[in-house]
């Protein structure tokens, strides 16, 4: 036998053997996909893909896939009871904080209690208990904040100073504020004074009237309609001044537009849009945020935004799924989610970090409006049953009619008791 033919023998067996060993190896497993669903992509989009980024270059084996994203949170869990019907639910959910409640109803989401002590627990991961607590329903934990609002007002200073307005002793009352608002729509060009966003994020923003003044809208079980209090009654009357003072018909994307283009004096609203409106505003008009005004003694402001639910897969998915939720709403995220928007984060570790948030707040002094309201937070509330959505829609049109000055407000609240307490659960005793 040649030489060469030694070598090419040699270099066969070689290869086979290079082969064999290949096929011995286990095959390098594929990444887990973790479907994400999130709402509201003006307030999101932009947040949701760099945290997605960051997240997959830290965790390799796990891939983060977004669905499209829903227009609002209403939308988004319509978008979920649609998928439980085709049988193709998302893994993660991000849904408005009132939301919860339905869906634990329906058996859609997984406790995240026993997947946190596995980690140390919530506090262990730096989420304190009033975090926690507007995610539980009953006795566990299902949702993670990721996104945290409280009501404030955003001002155009040059608008208020110009009509005569101290914006040093600025009002306290929304009397106070609808006179400044009459003053400003008398200024030369005729711009509009003031807008209350009724119609942002159901019925929130009249929520923040009623806590204000010691109401609720519902009981703690989510079956009793109580908004026809003094404090739903007045909350109502509020609405309805603002018509009479002469609040433009507009939306809230609207009004939006109308005070980054300096045409706005005041707008009452979320504080998810308080970065672009800082950045906008500059070079334009000075531009400052105010507390929750009208807040009795004992009276509270509801925390809206967005939480991270996990619906129910295979304990590797749901385990993968954890792992996202972790990140979006621990240090990391959670530094990011506040400096791509206005609303609060949800984790101490980034807010008490000089390298993470400590420091971002010190220099964005409008930022710490919202948060110097979280003493006086309470949940976002929601309606048991199964038409807890449509609830939301038959309070929103009964709004709407009294803050376009279509109704009057004292006619009006028995009729829309009447209406929301006919769509709850008769057997609210057995109802969480």
């Amino acid at each position: 036998m040649s030489n060469r033919t030694i070598r090419h023998l040699r270099m066969a067996m070689t290869s086979i053997a290079v082969l064999a060993g290949l096929a011995l190896q286990p095959a390098l497993a594929a990444p887990v996909t973790v479907s994400v669903l999130y709402a509201v992509p003006a307030n999101f989009s932009d947040v949701q893909k760099e945290i997605a980024t960051r997240f997959m270059a830290e965790h390799p084996d796990i891939k983060i896939e977004f669905r499209t994203p829903a227009k609002d949170y209403e939308a988004g869990v319509e978008q979920i009871l649609r998928g439980v019907l085709s049988k193709d639910l998302p893994d993660v959910a991000f849904v408005g904080l009132n939301q919860v409640r339905l869906l634990e109803g329906r058996n859609l989401i997984v406790p995240l209690d026993e997947l946190a002590s596995k980690d140390g627990g919530f506090q262990q991961l730096g989420y304190n208990q009033s975090i926690v607590d507007l995610g539980k329903v009953s006795a566990n934990v299902f949702a993670l904040p990721f996104a945290v609002s409280t009501p404030i007002l955003y001002v155009n200073e040059d608008l208020v100073r110009a009509a005569g307005g101290d914006i040093d002793h600025f009002p306290k009352t929304w009397g106070g504020i609808n006179d400044l608002a009459v003053k400003i729509g008398n200024l030369p060009g005729k711009p509009d004074g003031f807008f209350f966003q009724w119609d942002a994020s159901g019925n929130w923003l009249y929520q923040a009237l009623v806590n204000s003044h010691g109401g609720n809208l519902v009981g703690p079980n989510g079956c009793e309609a109580r908004f026809d209090s003094d404090a739903g009654l007045w909350g109502l009357q509020t609405l309805q001044s603002f018509h009479e003072a002469g609040m433009p018909n507009l939306n809230w994307s609207q009004s939006r537009q109308a005070f980054d283009a300096g045409k706005l004096g005041i707008v009452a609203g979320s504080t998810s849009y308080v970065t672009t409106a800082a950045k906008l505003a500059q070079g334009r008009f000075r531009f400052r945020t105010m507390p929750w005004p009208d807040v009795v003694d004992g009276g509270k402001v509801p925390a809206g935004g967005t939480s991270a639910v996990i619906l129910p897969s295979s304990a590797e998915k749901e385990q993968a799924a954890w792992e996202y939720v972790k990140f979006a709403t621990g240090p990391i995220g959670q530094t990011l989610m506040a400096q791509y928007t206005g609303y609060m984060p949800s984790n101490e570790k980034a807010i008490n970090d000089e390298n993470l948030l400590k420091a971002y707040y010190d220099k964005h002094p409008e930022l710490l409006t919202s948060v110097k309201q979280l003493q006086i937070v309470s949940p976002w509330e929601s309606w048991a049953g199964a038409n807890g959505l449509k609830i939301i829609d038959v309070m929103k049109t009964h709004v709407e009619a009294v803050a376009t000055g279509r109704s009057d407000a004292n006619a009006t609240m028995p009729t829309m008791k009447a209406e929301v307490q006919a769509l709850l659960p008769s057997n609210c005793a057995t109802v969480n």
